[in-house]
């Protein structure tokens, strides 16, 4: 099932929303499962990128950003199973300090 998301990051504070954002700075379309992986750490972004699981659309600066404005889960934190999981969680490991001086809209198209 296709899921889409985007957060939007100003004043260093996150707001998650399901659907599709009007004009992101920045689109990341993969899997979901890869995507997953990626956030469990199992799959690493650049290697994502450069084999195709990974794309990105727009503002390749913000993706590069895109690791600091999370925290990772804690020492015995379960791995997320679903993307809801992660859309849930985002907004207690949102990093504002990372966000500082960051206006911008970061769309997903996981399929």
């Amino acid at each position: 099932m296709a899921t889409q998301f985007h957060f939007t990051v100003a004043n260093e504070a996150i707001n998650v929303q399901t659907g599709k954002h009007a004009s992101p700075n920045i689109t990341i379309t993969m899997k979901e499962a890869d995507y997953l992986d990626m956030i469990n750490g199992k799959l690493n972004g650049q290697m994502a990128f450069m084999t195709g699981k990974l794309k990105i659309a727009g503002d390749m600066g913000l993706a590069l950003k895109l690791q600091s404005l999370f925290q990772a889960g804690g020492a015995g934190s379960a791995p997320a199973t679903t993307v809801q999981q992660v859309i849930d969680g985002m907004t207690q490991r949102f990093n504002a300090p990372a966000a500082k001086g960051m206006n911008a809209a970061f769309q997903f198209d996981l399929t």
